[in-house]
């Protein structure tokens, strides 16, 4: 499969090798999303590979040369609270329009520290859901507030027929997503 969360596993995974000591956050709603759509496939991508080691308990990868890839969920307004003082490089919001516009807004503020990666955020999302207003205004209409920088936001559209794994495997998906409400 070569969809939206294979891209950000193969892009973190990416990262992670070619840039020393940087921290790469992979955000869902719920710890099963993450476990179902990253976790496991990744353990799978990367097996023993090159000594990337997982810990469980911690939910993250760890690198040879010093990066990592922690796995974060955020369902509530209390997961949300335990954002507060984390520090990324690279954060990816998987399911972006499953989130408040809230929710976005504290993992910006994430995105910091003293090394000199460039900061950046990628969320990937379908039509639909409770964040869907934040993400249309942001990415189609690109109604900015004063506070916002129309140049750091860019919209890349992926059409389900895009994913040609997918269409060859199951081609009866497309009448699946139109039957949708």
């Amino acid at each position: 499969y070569r969809g939206k969360s294979w891209a950000v596993r193969t892009k973190s995974i990416l990262l992670a090798w070619n840039y020393p000591g940087i921290t790469i956050m992979i955000i869902r709603k719920t710890y099963p999303e993450l476990r179902a759509n990253h976790i496991y496939p990744m353990r799978m991508m990367l097996g023993t590979h090159g000594g990337a080691k997982y810990n469980d308990s911690r939910k993250e990868y760890r690198f040879p040369n010093g990066s990592m890839i922690l796995f974060r969920h955020c369902d509530s307004d209390s997961d949300l609270d335990s954002y507060q003082g984390t520090e990324a490089d690279i954060i990816f919001l998987d399911e972006a329009t499953h989130h408040e516009e809230r929710a976005f807004k504290v993992f910006c503020a994430c995105l910091r520290g003293v090394n000199q990666f460039p900061k950046r955020m990628y969320l990937t999302c379908n039509p639909g859901g409770r964040g869907h207003g934040w993400v249309k205004r942001l990415f189609i209409d690109r109604a900015f507030q004063d506070n916002e920088n129309p140049d750091e936001y860019e919209f890349i559209q992926s059409l389900v027929t895009d994913n040609a794994a997918l269409m060859r495997a199951q081609p009866e998906y497309i009448a699946q997503l139109q039957a949708l409400p």
